[in-house]
């Protein structure tokens, strides 16, 4: 999970005084969307169908 790692990191970094604030900010949101396409495609591998519907993102 790439964008959770991603935020994370951020967060800690943040906390450490190192990244100021509206970069973490920017992580975070550029990281929500890969943390959910990512979540949703792992969900639905455990199902074990070739279609994959649409996640309306």
């Amino acid at each position: 999970m790439a964008g959770a790692s991603a935020g994370i990191t951020a967060g800690i970094v943040n906390m450490l005084g190192i990244l100021p604030l509206w970069l973490y900010s920017a992580v975070l949101v550029l990281s929500f969307p890969v943390f959910i396409i990512g979540l949703f495609l792992w969900w639905m591998a455990k199902e074990g169908t070739e279609d994959i519907p649409f996640i309306g993102y």
